[in-house]
Parts: structure tokens; C-alpha cells; sequence
């Protein structure tokens, strides 16, 4: 159902100071292949536009997947892991993954897998003196 609403469904008078708009003798539509259709023609033509051609950037600040970020990536893709091993493998062979990113990530979660549980969504830490041994990181449980 459209919604009512008054402007979207009066028409406009047209007049002296609003002219009829008449379509373009030649026009350029653009399909998903990026050649260009013509009206007047079945050829291929360049471009009418005047913006400058796209290049991309060829320096080395363009951004680099983290493991975190990776991490996150797989899971919210909700990837088995074959699959994710295989993205992983991909994208570490494309340079997409930053230096620190190893090859072996998927074998580090598996080391840190039996100090968590799931619950319906949520991934919860069953063993937190457990993870920050693991982690090289001291804790005290009265913080």
C-alpha cells in the first residue's frame, strides 16, 4: 500500500514559469558491465564524464586486517572453520592481513577455546585466571 501523502500523489501544473520537461534527444545510460548504451547507437563510447579518471593509491598506508579484526570477521560471518582457514589463507596471500597476523591464528583460539563457553550469542570467559596465565598477564582476582 502507498502511504497518503499529499504531495507525492498531486500533480504539478505546469505553465510559463514551469515548463513541461522534455526528454534528451541523446541520452547515456550505464549498465552494471560498465560499457555505455546509447540511444543513437549500439557502440561502445567514451565516457562524457569530466570527473578524473579513478587511481588508486598506490602507497603503503592502505589499511591491514588485524587479527582482531579478522577474529571478529569470521565471526560474524558465522564461518565454519574450514572456511575461515581458507579466508584467512586468501587474504594473508593478497597482503590484506597486517605482519603480526599469522598464518596459525586459528590454532591460537583453539588453545583458548576450552577457557570460554557460549551462551545463546554471547562468548563468556568460564576460566579468567586460566586466560590471563595464558596471556602472560598477571592478575588479581580482588580487582
Amino acid at each position: 500500500m502507498y502511504p497518503n501523502i499529499p504531495p507525492a500523489i498531486w500533480s504539478i501544473p505546469h505553465g510559463n514559469g514551469l515548463p513541461v520537461p522534455e526528454p534528451p534527444k541523446n541520452f547515456v545510460m550505464y549498465s552494471d558491465d560498465e560499457y555505455i548504451v546509447s540511444s543513437n547507437s549500439e557502440e561502445q563510447q567514451p565516457s562524457p564524464s569530466r570527473d578524473a579518471e579513478y587511481l588508486p593509491s598506490t602507497d603503503s598506508s592502505n589499511h591491514k586486517i588485524t587479527e582482531g579484526e579478522l577474529s571478529d570477521f569470521i565471526k560474524d560471518l558465522e564461518l565454519p572453520k574450514n572456511m575461515a582457514e581458507l579466508l584467512a589463507s586468501k587474504l594473508q596471500q593478497w597482503d590484506l592481513l597486517h605482519h603480526s597476523v599469522k598464518a596459525t591464528f586459528l590454532t591460537r583460539k583453539q588453545e583458548f577455546e576450552q577457557l570460554f563457553k557460549t551462551v545463546g550469542y554471547f562468548d563468556c570467559c568460564k576460566d579468567i585466571d586460566g586466560l590471563m596465565v595464558a596471556m602472560h598477564m598477571r592478575h588479581s582476582p580482588e580487582q
